[in-house]
């Protein structure tokens, strides 16, 4: 599996686009609005059929990253968390597990989802060495073990 070619972490838009399409703070938090009802009544747990579609997965995503750039790490973390149950084969979701588990200082939790993430397939390591949503883990010996395996695997 090839996941280097894009991450939605590499999406920097300009700052006069962000001005033309009114990204600020209240936008986004009016757009998430939006997307909690939209999937208010999501079944994300439905035991003999998914009760969710695709649409409902990818607007489930959208919200995880706006909770993201509102900095609403523990919001984002519920996100990932139900990805993960939902696609317990896909490493992008770990990969943003790990992440949300850092920004919230929660490290042991961060570097088992990250070891996870790289155990499915993720490969994006340049990605993995400058994400800033991973800076405190950096410091953590059992991180740079987990370059090393990574690095080994390439």
């Amino acid at each position: 599996m090839n996941t280097t070619q894009w991450s939605w972490k590499d999406i920097e838009l300009a700052e006069e686009t962000t001005e033309t399409l009114h990204l600020d703070s209240l936008s986004l938090e009016f757009e998430a609005a939006i997307l909690e009802t939209a999937l208010e009544k999501v079944d994300w747990k439905a035991s003999d059929s998914p009760g969710y579609t695709k649409k409902e997965l990818g607007l489930l995503v959208s919200l995880g990253h706006l909770y993201s750039r509102l900095k609403k790490h523990r919001k984002g973390l519920g996100i990932d968390q139900i990805l993960v149950n939902l696609c317990p084969d896909d490493p992008f979701f770990y990969y943003n597990l790990a992440c949300s588990h850092s920004l919230l200082d929660e490290i042991d939790d961060a570097l088992l989802a990250l070891a996870c993430a790289i155990e499915l397939g993720y490969d994006n390591f340049k990605l993995l060495q400058g994400d800033n949503d991973l800076n405190n883990l950096r410091n953590d010996p059992r991180y740079q073990d987990l370059l090393e395996e990574f690095e080994s695997t390439l």
